[in-house]
C-alpha cells in the first residue's frame, strides 16, 4: 500500500477498526463469508484513504464514503442471509444497491449475466465473485 500522510494514516487505522468492531456488517454470516466481506471492506477503506490523500478536504469524504462502505456491507449481508427466500427480481434489486453503495454502474445485462454465473455459489465465493464483479466496474 502507498505511504499515507500521518493523519490519514490514523483515520485509516480508525477506520478499519471500526468495520471490525461493528458485529451488525457480518452478524448473519458464517465465518468464511464474514472474513470475505470484511475483506472487501478493508480493502475499499484503504482504496478511499488512498485518494483522499489527493484532496484538501478530506474528512468529509471519508466520512461519507465510510458510511457507503458500512451501508454495502449490511446489504450484502442481508442479501447472503435471504439468498435462497428471493427471486429473480429481489436478486436484481440486491445487486443494485450494492451497486449504488459502491458507485458502480453495470448494464441489466451484465447484471443478470453475473447473477446467472455466480449465485449458486457458496457464501464466501459469491462475496468474493461480487467483489470481483464490482471493482471492475
Amino acid at each position: 500500500m502507498a505511504e499515507l500522510p500521518p493523519p490519514l494514516e490514523a483515520a485509516l487505522d480508525s477506520a478499519i477498526e471500526s468495520l471490525l468492531e461493528n458485529e451488525s456488517l457480518t452478524a448473519d454470516l458464517e465465518d468464511d463469508a464474514a472474513s470475505a466481506l470484511l475483506d472487501w471492506g478493508m480493502a475499499r477503506a484503504q482504496k478511499i484513504h488512498l485518494h483522499a490523500a489527493e484532496l484538501p478536504d478530506f474528512e468529509r469524504y471519508l466520512s461519507d464514503q465510510m458510511r457507503a462502505i458500512r451501508k454495502m456491507m449490511r446489504a450484502v449481508n442481508g442479501w447472503i442471509s435471504t439468498r435462497a427466500e428471493k427471486d429473480q427480481a429481489g436478486h436484481l434489486a440486491a445487486l443494485e444497491e450494492v451497486l449504488a453503495y459502491i458507485g458502480g454502474n453495470a448494464a441489466p445485462e451484465q447484471q443478470t449475466a453475473f447473477l446467472t454465473a455466480h449465485l449458486p455459489e457458496p457464501p464466501p465465493e459469491f462475496i468474493a465473485s461480487l467483489r470481483s464483479f464490482c471493482e471492475t466496474l
